[in-house]
């Protein structure tokens, strides 16, 4: 009884670090930083992917008074930049940029002064891309099924190290995790993110990404080749290497 529950353990445990190396590498990872004005910290936190339902409400916190919050932003392919004065609320400084459409990018920086003094942050603007707007209920299930599915597959290839092995059955069940998770909930996904729902018919090809396909495709082989040998051992170690691999290197 121990063993299982230590197999277990160890593929949530590898399943937590894989998620967060693969969040902290991504290309969409926010902005963030705090600088010291008068020995006062003031921290903000710059998005580069929105999918929200209303505008986008950019935040900048700290515990100055004496400060004015400025910010800057605009289109991608504009040339003046847009400014908003940004209001304070308690320990913050708050603006909202207006929501752009599905597939839209601007670029955009705070100034923020006290006196003479200006400093702009971050050093560069940050580009941020706009998403239509994806229910909680479709976010939470694809990152359901794509984390049950990832943890499946460090489950089905510890079981290596396990005397009475069940990698077929954990197999099937992996297998069927990314087959809803790139069939059934990307498509979903991806159609709200195109703000496609009841607006417009989008190629097929744009509802899936290269990531969940290869998931997908990767454990459909999986499953022949565990079923089909003798010994599955080995194979199922690959089979999850491969898993992760693709889970960190192929980007959405």
């Amino acid at each position: 009884m121990k063993r299982p529950l230590i197999l277990w353990s160890a593929a949530l445990l590898l399943t937590f670090l894989t998620g967060y190396i693969q969040s902290g590498t991504s290309e969409f990872y926010p902005v963030t930083g705090t600088i010291g004005i008068d020995e006062k910290k003031v921290s903000y936190r710059f998005e580069k992917l929105y999918n929200g339902k209303d505008n986008y409400k950019f935040i900048i916190r700290t515990d100055n008074p004496g400060i004015k919050c400025f910010v800057k932003w605009k289109n991608e392919m504009v040339k003046n930049w847009n400014s908003i004065e940004m209001k304070k609320k308690d320990e913050a400084f708050i603006a909202e940029i207006p929501r752009q459409e599905a597939g839209k990018k601007i670029f955009y920086f705070a100034e923020i002064s006290k006196g003479e003094k200006k400093f702009v942050v971050p050093d560069k603007p940050v580009l941020l891309l706009f998403q239509g707007y994806v229910p909680s209920m479709i976010s939470s299930l694809s990152f359901f099924t794509l984390f049950a599915g990832l943890l499946l597959s460090f489950r089905t290839g510890l079981e290596f190290f396990n005397e009475n092995q069940k990698i077929k059955k954990l197999t099937l069940f992996t297998t069927s995790f990314f087959f809803l998770y790139t069939i059934a909930v990307t498509p979903l996904k991806k159609s709200f993110e195109l703000n496609a729902i009841n607006n417009k018919v989008v190629p097929v090809t744009s509802l899936f990404d290269l990531q969940s396909i290869l998931l997908f495709l990767l454990w459909i082989a999986a499953m022949i080749i565990i079923f089909k040998a003798k010994d599955p051992k080995k194979p199922i170690v690959i089979f999850s290497i491969l898993t992760v691999s693709v889970f960190l290197f192929v980007r959405i």
